[in-house]
C-alpha cells in the first residue's frame, strides 16, 4: 500500500510528490534518512501550511492532522461582549422592577416582551438600552439603582433573561405600549389599537 502527503501550499505537494517518488534502489539506509531527505528538501512551513496537511494513508482513508498550538493564542472575544450583555441585561431588569415588581410573573414578563418588541420593532432604538433610556418612554432608568439583594430584583432579572431568550411565547403579543390601569388613557392611547389588560397595566400595539 502506498502512501503519500498533501499540502494546501503547491510548492510543497511538488516537492512531497517528487521525493516520494524517489526508488528504493536509491540506497537510502533506512525510513529515518528517507524523511531527514524529504524534510530537506522542503522549505520551512508556516503555521497555516502546518494547519492545512492532511496525511492520507490508503486509499479513502484521511485523516485529519492535529491542530498544533503554533502561536500564542488569540484574547478571548467574548469578554467585552459579555460586558455589554450585562449592561443590557441591567438596563431591562430596572424596567422590569419599577414597572412591575407588584405584579404577577405574567405581568412582568409582558413589561419585558415590550421591551424587546421595541427592540425588535424598528421603531425605537435597536439596543435594550438604548430603549430603555429614550427621553419620554419610561423613568430616568440611569439613576434608578434598586437593590440586587432583594427577591423582586432576582426574580427581574429572571425575567428578564426570558423576555431576551425569547423562547416563551407573548403574554400580549404585539405589545409596543401600555399605560397603568387605573389612571385615564392620554389622548396617544385612543387611537390605538388593544393587546391586552395584565394585572394593573393596559397593552397597546
Amino acid at each position: 500500500m502506498s502512501s503519500r502527503v498533501s499540502y494546501r501550499n503547491l510548492s510543497i505537494s511538488a516537492a512531497v510528490a517528487l521525493a516520494i517518488a524517489v526508488p528504493a534502489t536509491f540506497g537510502f539506509a533506512s525510513e529515518t534518512s528517507l524523511a531527514a531527505t524529504i524534510s530537506s528538501a522542503l522549505p520551512a512551513m508556516s503555521s497555516d501550511d502546518a494547519h492545512a496537511a492532511i496525511i492520507a494513508e490508503g486509499p479513502g482513508e484521511a485523516v485529519e492532522a492535529p491542530v498544533l498550538a503554533l502561536d500564542p493564542p488569540a484574547a478571548p472575544a467574548t469578554e467585552v461582549a459579555a460586558v455589554e450583555d450585562e449592561a443590557e441585561l441591567d438596563c431591562i431588569a430596572k424596567i422590569v422592577h419599577h414597572e412591575s415588581a407588584n405584579q404577577p410573573r405574567a405581568g412582568q414578563l409582558a413589561v419585558a416582551q415590550l421591551v424587546m418588541n421595541r427592540v425588535e420593532s424598528g421603531r425605537f432604538a435597536d439596543t435594550i438600552c438604548g430603549v430603555a433610556h429614550q427621553p419620554g418612554q419610561f423613568f430616568n432608568t440611569r439613576a434608578y439603582n434598586p437593590r440586587r439583594d432583594s427577591a423582586t430584583w432576582k426574580t427581574a432579572v429572571e425575567v428578564s433573561r426570558e423576555a431576551i431568550a425569547g423562547h416563551t411565547a407573548d403574554v400580549v403579543p404585539g405589545a409596543l405600549f401600555y399605560h397603568a390601569s387605573y389612571v385615564a388613557p392620554p389622548r396617544f392611547f385612543r387611537t390605538r389599537a388593544r393587546a391586552g389588560v395584565l394585572g394593573d397595566h393596559i397593552f397597546y400595539r
